[in-house]
């Protein structure tokens, strides 16, 4: 900081973060006033200042009790292992919450068909996900009702799916199968997830098994801007840093 500069503290804290973020610092966490305090030698007040101007601009959100975040922050997701974006996001200080659109039960002959079920009856559950104040993902799930009927009356804005169905279903994942493939939103996607269409996104299919049973089918689209997905290689023969396969296993969102 120049303290010889005409320009005030503040201004030249908010120039120095800017730059920062411009160049793709702070994607997995803001830093902390006092981490910034310390690293600027800067008042609070000043800090204050900077971060300010910052929310006023839209480029981060301030939460009381639980710091800064921007708001074009983007959550890294590793396939190939167990993972669950509710348990993910909160393990890395974000709240991780859903506003629910629809939970209900209803027929779908074609689904039923498809996977050879007597019964045409499934628990429907439609929900935008969120990480803080974030918009992150589109949730539309189908599960039998045979599997599903304890979760009919379940408060979802803050719980896993899989927690719930194992709670009180008693019922876990054994397989599954996920496709990603890019899309764009139509207009009323973009209006849930706060973007302007068209606008990319990721398209998560997913087809998920109780030993040979079926328990899921979902469809999920996540703000390209939001999220991305890391793929870790191992070379099959010789385990090491060389990469030439990768396998995705079981998966929660």
């Amino acid at each position: 900081m120049d303290r010889e500069s005409p320009l005030p503290l503040w201004a030249q804290l908010l120039d120095d973060l800017r730059s920062r973020i411009s160049a793709g610092e702070f994607l997995e966490r803001f830093p902390t006033d006092k981490e910034m305090i310390e690293q600027y030698n800067v008042s609070r007040q000043t800090v204050r200042e900077a971060v300010r101007r910052l929310e006023l601009d839209g480029i981060v959100i301030r939460h009381r009790g639980r710091g800064t975040v921007l708001t074009n922050a983007r959550f890294e997701q590793h396939l190939g292992t167990l993972y669950s974006l509710f348990r993910e996001l909160e393990m890395k200080g974000h709240r991780q919450w859903s506003r629910v659109l629809t939970q209900e039960v209803i027929d779908d002959e074609e689904l039923a068909e498809r996977f050879e079920l007597v019964d045409r009856k499934f628990f429907l559950l439609e929900r935008v996900r969120f990480a803080d104040d974030l918009e992150v993902a589109i949730d539309s799930i189908k599960i039998p009702l045979a599997f599903a009927l304890p979760l009919v009356n379940v408060n979802f804005e803050h719980t896993s799916l899989y927690d719930e169905l194992e709670r009180l279903c008693n019922i876990t994942p054994t397989r599954g199968e996920e496709r990603i493939a890019p899309v764009l939103l139509n207009a009323q996607e973009a209006s849930l997830l706060g973007v302007e269409p068209p606008c990319a996104a990721l398209s998560l299919s997913r087809t998920t098994f109780t030993n040979d049973l079926l328990l899921e089918s979902r469809m999920t689209k996540i703000r390209g801007d939001r999220y991305c997905f890391v793929s870790t290689f191992a070379n099959s023969q010789t385990p090491g840093p060389n990469s030439v396969s990768a396998e995705i296993t079981t998966f929660e969102i």
